[in-house]
């Protein structure tokens, strides 16, 4: 699954977007996209990760 998308303002209704995501350092932006993708994925689709032979 994808990672969350946001966009601006940095701040709505009480609610910041990750601090990395404002950094400007792409390197850790893709690995927190990645991270938050797998986590997705994890939790709501399992059953994707299962199948796959690298999901270990």
């Amino acid at each position: 699954l994808e990672h969350p998308h946001y966009t601006r303002p940095q701040e709505f209704e009480g609610r910041q977007i990750p601090e990395v995501l404002v950094s400007g350092n792409h390197k850790k932006i893709a690995a927190w996209r990645r991270a938050e993708s797998e986590r997705l994925t994890r939790e709501r689709r399992p059953d994707l990760l299962a199948a796959h032979p690298l999901a270990k």
